[in-house]
């Protein structure tokens, strides 16, 4: 890592916290609305048979995934979600229902139990980021849970971010592990990159 570019980020998490926290609740429900459809009216998403989606951190101000999710399994998809475990590594399962989620020790929801799922064979991701650029360089919250696991998804699998609008910016400090997303949504439709 160039010795430089930690602080940097450190400078954009906060900065990208804060603006995100001042987002509006009307603003931010109305935007997660917009963002949900744009997904489902996506052709990708219509054939996707195995998602991944990280579940929200909604007093973040995360676009909310619940909603997706609910849907998504609905509709008959099979769910995967993330579990945070040890070395900050994620394990993954699928889940059934979102009744069967509760928070960990850090306050993040997850399966209460379930099925280890296979990441190899996964049709989409959705990824948390608090901004993105237009090379898909994805800025996380720092602990790297999502860098390993991205590194570890087939590259023929499309990683999309979920994002407001005002979070996606030309350019992100970028280190030699960070993976680039495929794209980002946003209440504005969907963005290829």
């Amino acid at each position: 890592m160039n010795l430089k570019t930690k602080p940097f980020k450190r400078s954009l998490r906060f900065y990208f916290k804060s603006k995100r926290r001042g987002i509006i609740e009307s603003e931010w429900e109305k935007a997660n609305l917009a963002i949900k459809e744009h997904l489902f009216a996506w052709d990708v998403f219509k054939n996707v048979q195995k998602l991944h989606s990280y579940i929200s951190m909604t007093k973040h101000r995360e676009v909310d995934t619940l909603q997706i999710i609910n849907e998504s399994i609905a509709q008959g998809k099979k769910m995967v979600v993330p579990i945070m475990a040890g070395n900050r590594q994620l394990r993954h399962c699928y889940l059934n229902d979102i009744n069967d989620l509760q928070e960990n020790y850090s306050g993040v929801l997850e399966p209460v139990s379930g099925i280890k799922a296979d990441i190899s064979d996964l049709d989409l991701v959705l990824v948390p980021l608090l901004a993105i650029d237009k090379q898909g360089t994805r800025l996380g919250y720092g602990a790297g849970f999502y860098d390993r696991f991205l590194a570890k998804v087939p590259t023929s699998t499309p990683k999309i971010g979920l994002l407001l609008e005002g979070f996606n910016v030309y350019c992100l400090p970028k280190d030699p592990w960070d993976i680039p997303l495929n794209g980002y949504i946003s209440e504005s439709g969907i963005h290829l990159l």
